[in-house]
Parts: structure tokens; sequence; C-alpha cells
């Protein structure tokens, strides 16, 4: 597990990616001592398949420990595992 600064600061860092890029309907979920697989779920809303591809690849450049993505290929709904942030990045 990370420091507790440094994981809000990457949960901040991916909203601002987020925003930058358009996304809506962003909702952050703090897990601590809720699940034992991580801390914190950032889910949001994508307006295309274009839209989400940008906002997760995006994310997958700033993030240093990335366990999986999935859903890249369809851009319908991308999962990236990055051990203690989960990031959901949906169709409308």
């Amino acid at each position: 597990m990370k420091g507790k600064d440094n994981l809000e600061q990457q949960v901040s860092s991916i909203i601002s990616i987020i925003e930058d890029k358009k996304g809506q309907d962003i909702k952050v979920y703090n897990m601590e001592g809720k699940s034992p697989f991580f801390d914190y779920s950032i889910l949001c809303t994508g307006s295309s398949a274009r839209n989400i591809e940008a906002i997760a690849t995006d994310i997958k450049k700033s993030l240093e420990n990335i366990r999986n993505i999935e859903g890249l290929d369809e851009c319908n709904w991308v999962l990236i595992d990055s051990g203690d942030i989960i990031i959901s990045v949906f169709s409308k």
C-alpha cells in the first residue's frame, strides 16, 4: 500500500485528466478498509469510443503501476487496475 497522501494525489491527478478530456459523471469512492483489493474506485463516462480511449490512454500514461487494462480495444467500458486505484470509464 502506498502512502495516503500519495494515493490522494494520484486520485486528484486522475480526476484532472478525466476533466481535461471532458469525461462526465465522475464519481470517486473511498474504499479504504472496506475492500481488501483496492482503496479507491473512480468511475466516469465518456461521450464516444474515441473520448473513452483518450481518457484511458492519458490515465495510463500518468500512472506508474498498472496491473491490467481491459476493454481498450472496444472502448465501450475500459477498466484500469493500478493496484490501489481502480478506474472504470463507461460509455453513456
